[in-house]
């Protein structure tokens, strides 16, 4: 069980376990007034249970294609303070999306992002971490087509697949409006991007850098502030 300030996650069987990078994308995303939520990928439910901390009335559908995590993620929800806010679909994003009637204001996700690394034991954990299921052009045709006029879309990525993302995007009339470059320290390059876009051209796009840590276990002020609304030791 990991938990937060406001909730907490029972990822005890969730093929991949909470980690820095959907706290750090949950933390980071712009998320006030939004009209729906959707979150794609949504594993044990974090993300969902984020945004809802931030916007405590807005729908949000949390889509999850292993059928063990929608459970865990719906668990999660229920014993939640937003049981009600919060709707978990065990579906592919693929067929959620040519059901569903509702547009979104944002939409998040920490997509699965491994193409050639070597598959993980396991169906769920390949499903969670490989896109094979879920290729990059899908996810921002999709991401683009589900959004409101003005909406945005959040995103975690590796810095190596970034460009790639950036020419995907603008083919899907979705342009970046801020980026952060995420570094375990200020020694390190960076390892992860998150990226927000939006389907309005952004003539000044915000390029930031964050470093988790300043020195050995030691979190740097930027990343305590940041997370501190989430995290209990901060």
């Amino acid at each position: 069980m990991f938990h937060f300030k406001k909730f907490s996650i029972d990822d005890s069987t969730a093929a991949m376990k909470i980690g820095t990078d959907s706290v750090l994308l949950g933390a980071w995303t712009p998320c006030e007034d939004e009209t729906r939520i959707l979150d794609i990928g949504s594993g044990s439910g974090i993300l969902a249970l984020m945004m809802a901390q931030k916007n405590l009335k807005t729908e949000i559908d949390a889509i999850e294609i292993e059928p063990d995590a929608a459970d865990l993620a719906r668990k999660n929800v229920q014993v939640s303070p937003w049981g009600g806010q919060i709707h978990v679909f065990n579906s592919s994003i693929q067929d959620f999306s040519v059901k569903t009637n509702n547009k979104y204001s944002l939409v998040i996700s920490n997509p699965p992002f491994f193409t050639d690394s070597l598959k993980a034991p396991g169906k769920a954990r390949n499903i969670a971490r490989h896109n094979d299921t879920l290729p990059v052009r899908d996810l921002l045709k999709i991401t683009s087509q589900l959004l409101t006029v003005g909406g945005k879309a959040a995103f975690i990525i590796p810095d190596d697949a970034f460009r790639n993302w950036i020419i995907e995007a603008s083919n899907q009339s979705l342009f970046p409006a801020y980026i952060t470059k995420v570094k375990s320290s200020p020694l390190h390059s960076p390892h992860r991007v998150m990226v927000l876009f939006t389907n309005e051209i952004n003539l000044e796009i915000s390029n930031t850098e964050l470093n988790i840590y300043s020195s050995t276990g030691i979190y740097t002020t930027e990343y305590r502030e940041l997370t501190k609304e989430f995290y209990l030791n901060f």
